[in-house]
């Protein structure tokens, strides 16, 4: 079956004043990747659930690479907290996010350390809990 998504966008310094999105609604460039998040964050969440019968312990999984490029660092969190809110697994690149976010309650993060003069890769694991993030291993 199809999913149908209206996109409102809201204002907080007006509030009550909802504007329907459509093609003429004037947005930043972080406004509109915003959006399309929503909208991505919403139909995967949908079609997971429409498959959740068939397969109730498949993966959520979404995976963002460079996630939230030209998104402001508050609106990172609510992002996550978003996907955490709608049981979504995530695995993203960034060259900024941590994810270390109150919204988020554990998290697992990998820095990769490259020298362009040595081969191979270095990897930090770090863990979050909420509230904290650990240094695990090298």
């Amino acid at each position: 079956s199809w999913f149908a998504f209206t996109v409102y966008v809201n204002d907080a310094s007006h509030p009550g004043r909802d504007r329907r999105l459509s093609h003429r609604t004037a947005l930043s460039q972080g406004e509109q990747r915003v959006v399309a998040y929503l909208v991505l964050f919403a139909a995967a969440a949908a079609q997971f659930g429409s498959l959740a019968a068939q397969a109730p312990q498949a993966p959520r999984l979404i995976l963002l690479d460079d996630a939230f490029a030209k998104v402001d660092e508050p609106t990172h969190g609510r992002l996550l907290g978003l996907l955490v809110e709608l049981d979504l697994d995530f695995v993203l690149t960034s060259e900024r996010v941590w994810g270390c976010f109150e919204s988020v309650p554990n998290l697992h993060i990998y820095e990769c350390l490259r020298d362009p003069a040595v081969p191979g890769i270095a990897t930090l694991h770090f863990t979050w809990d909420g509230s904290r993030r650990r240094l695990v291993g090298v």
